[in-house]
């Protein structure tokens, strides 16, 4: 299952570019020759932020061509 590792990397990735912010939603353009199972994904996702700085972000999808597989865009809080 390399959907853990990918869900590893988007992690990482989305920590990384927070910078002590909120992530409200980190969205992912996977298109259909990517070879990527997105049930998975979103298992994994649960399983690496647990308990973490991005916790309560949720992993969404974007629609892409070909074999695309990309951190697309993030989405922060607002401050309050």
């Amino acid at each position: 299952m390399h959907e853990l590792g990918l869900a590893r990397n988007i992690a990482a990735i989305a920590c990384e570019h927070a910078r002590g912010r909120a992530v409200r939603e980190v969205r992912v353009a996977i298109g259909p020759l990517a070879c990527v199972e997105r049930k998975a994904l979103e298992f994994c996702w649960g399983l690496v932020t647990e308990s973490s700085e991005i916790e309560n972000a949720r992993l969404g999808f974007v629609e892409a061509e070909g074999d695309t597989f990309v951190v697309r865009e993030m989405e922060f809080m607002e401050d309050a």
